[in-house]
């Protein structure tokens, strides 16, 4: 009786497990592009730190599988070891922080996101990936929706309070039109969000040759929402990974449909900023708004504008504090003080609104010295090897959409910060796995062969 009870009662508990995973991938899904509501990701207490017990279940599980059927069930080390020395040298550069507090919160949240994107790595299924991407589709659907609200509503006068457009984004701040940022902090966080549906989008296409009318209207609305973002690191980055693509894949056919789709996303644009010029609201002077469509060309093109000279007179600086304290940095989020002249009790309500020194490379470098450069080397192998897995497979791998995210991403990054964001760790975790999961195939592809070719299993044949 016991024996015919436990089969049952193992594969209900299966059920569940792998249940509570997908539930776990939703709130991801969710998560990523939440940053102007009240902050799951990064308020504390880490509110998103809850979802990690619906992930690692399984990484339990499987050990317990394996403990009572004497096969493996551990982690890979060389992954895990990957993934943990970041955090070593993140704690490294805290101890000698210039600001221990930020250094803290930071190096907690860098943390948060590594552990997510190694629970990823090692554990997800090519079928969990699968309904990962149609989670991050329809939850675009919600975020172009809702950036296409805030035009329009701006454009008509609709208060702030139900377009929750930072005020200095509405079309009476520094533009004539509204720049999108739907949930996200600011536009460039939101840019940095779409470079993954449109990646899974374009990806789909490629293997398929086929787009249903839903994708191909969903692709166009989300190359409306990223051009309206006005995000030069994000149009730019878009750009370096269609090309990427095209060349991986010498497909000059979806080079096309990609450019069609542009073309349509642009017209739309041009509509939409008309639109704004022409609409009298509460908003925007009557002098400023005929300039729209100018002024839109103008920031996109023009790379020694205000906005981009702050980043410019910060990099010089935080090249001289990594010359200053090589070794281990100055600590994690800490490069801003000291760029403008905060203090070790700098409060983080304080240093929140310094300006950071948007550029990742530069950042890290700073905050975490030749130590933690060091230490990131076998993370970064990890992922250039699972780029090259994408490649030779010309993006009909499972991790082509997060190669995809990952270039446009590494390229944004040269202007922004990224660093301790959901969404970058999730797209790394998920093309490491990706990889794991063609090895998994190749090898038992190897064991069938080896038994196939066997004395023993040709006899059973």
């Amino acid at each position: 009786m016991t024996a015919t009870v436990r089969p049952s009662e193992h594969r209900r508990a299966t059920v569940i497990s792998n249940g509570m995973f997908v539930t776990g991938l939703a709130i991801i899904a969710i998560l990523m592009p939440l940053g102007h509501l009240p902050n799951p990701p990064e308020s504390p207490p880490y509110v998103s730190m809850v979802l990690l017990p619906l992930l690692l279940q399984r990484m339990v599980i499987m050990a317990w599988d394996g403990y009572h059927q004497r096969e493996g069930g551990w982690p890979s080390a060389r992954v895990a070891v990957a993934f943990a020395l970041p955090v070593v040298a993140a704690i490294a550069a805290t101890v000698t922080a210039f600001n221990a507090n930020i250094a803290w919160a930071a190096a907690i949240l860098l943390f948060s996101g590594l552990l997510r994107g190694w629970v990823l790595a090692q554990y997800v299924r090519e079928r969990e990936v699968k309904l990962f991407e149609d989670f991050v589709l329809w939850m675009t659907v919600v975020v172009t929706g809702f950036g296409l609200f805030q035009f329009f509503g701006d454009t008509f006068g609709v208060p702030t309070i139900w377009t929750l457009l930072d005020a200095r984004y509405t079309s009476a701040a520094a533009f004539p039109f509204p720049r999108v940022q739907s949930f996200a902090l600011e536009p460039l966080y939101l840019a940095h969000y779409l470079f993954l549906p449109i990646g899974i989008l374009l990806v789909r296409r490629w293997r398929t040759r086929r787009a249903t009318t839903f994708e191909q209207v969903l692709l166009i609305a989300t190359l409306t929402v990223l051009l309206l973002t006005l995000s030069r690191g994000g149009i730019l980055g878009l750009l370096l990974c269609v090309l990427a693509m095209t060349a991986v894949t010498r497909s000059w056919r979806e080079l096309l449909y990609f450019a069609r789709s542009v073309v349509v996303a642009f017209v739309i644009v041009v509509g939409l900023l008309s639109l704004a010029g022409a609409m009298p609201n509460a908003y925007a002077p009557d002098n400023k708004k005929a300039n729209a469509m100018e002024a839109f060309t103008s920031h996109a093109v023009d790379l020694s504008e205000d906005s981009a000279r702050t980043r410019y007179d910060l990099w010089p600086g935080t090249v001289q504090i990594f010359l200053d304290q090589p070794l281990l940095g100055v600590g994690p989020n800490n490069s801003r003080l000291l760029l403008q002249d905060g203090t070790p009790t700098t409060t983080p309500d304080e240093a929140v609104v310094m300006q950071p020194v948007n550029n990742d490379y530069l950042a890290y470098l700073s905050e975490m010295g030749l130590v933690g450069i060091i230490l990131t080397l076998p993370l970064i192998w990890l992922v250039l090897r699972s780029l090259w897995g994408v490649v030779r497979a010309r993006f009909d791998h499972p991790s082509g959409p997060y190669a995809f995210a990952l270039v446009g991403m590494a390229f944004q990054a040269n202007s922004f910060h990224s660093l301790l964001m959901l969404g970058t760790w999730v797209v790394i975790g998920l093309l490491i796995a990706g990889a794991r999961l063609v090895g998994e195939k190749q090898a038992e592809a190897s064991d069938t062969l080896e038994t196939t070719r066997s004395p023993l299993g040709a006899a059973v044949a």
